[in-house]
């Protein structure tokens, strides 16, 4: 997996057109299926449609993509403050997205919406699913090599995609 997401094709992520890139959004990946997608420029991210609850709160995912990952924010917004329920991380191959990390936060558990917890936790979460694919290939890398290629392949997520 390592080798799948690094080996130079981390440098091709920018590599994508924007048409293809919304095509691989709107049409790959599975949490998206059905859902109208808009890009918001200011913010670098695309956003779902979303829906309100019957407390009031406005319910969405905003999608950071690369060319290999994809990481979806569940976002609520209140009345007072926007908070982070939950982030979701695929692995793209070219053919399929399949989830490769999931954390929930909820109830007495919230956290308030922070770009950088956001990011943080992706990273986290990208090094634990490569540790575990490092363990299971038999494989040794340094803690800090793992951390490093993560942050690198989250930060590509950030990056503009649209032209």
């Amino acid at each position: 997996m390592l080798q799948m997401l690094s080996g130079g094709n981390l440098n091709l992520i920018n590599a994508m057109t924007s048409t293809a890139l919304q095509t691989i959004v709107a049409k790959s990946l599975p949490a998206l299926s059905g859902e109208s997608l808009t890009y918001n420029a200011a913010k670098n991210v695309y956003l779902t449609l979303g829906y309100t609850s019957a407390a009031g709160n406005m319910y969405y995912k905003a999608i950071r993509v690369s060319k290999k990952l994809a990481v979806f924010y569940h976002i609520g917004q209140g009345y007072a403050r926007t908070f982070l329920n939950g982030i979701t991380l695929f692995c793209w191959d070219g053919t399929k997205a399949r989830i490769i990390g999931q954390k929930f936060w909820g109830g007495s558990n919230w956290r308030d919406f922070s770009e950088y917890f956001a990011k943080e936790q992706s990273i986290l979460m990208l090094k634990d699913f490569m540790t575990s694919q490092m363990k299971l290939q038999g494989a040794h890398v340094s803690e800090q090599e793992l951390l490093t290629f993560s942050r690198a392949a989250i930060e590509e997520t950030q990056h503009k995609q649209l032209a």
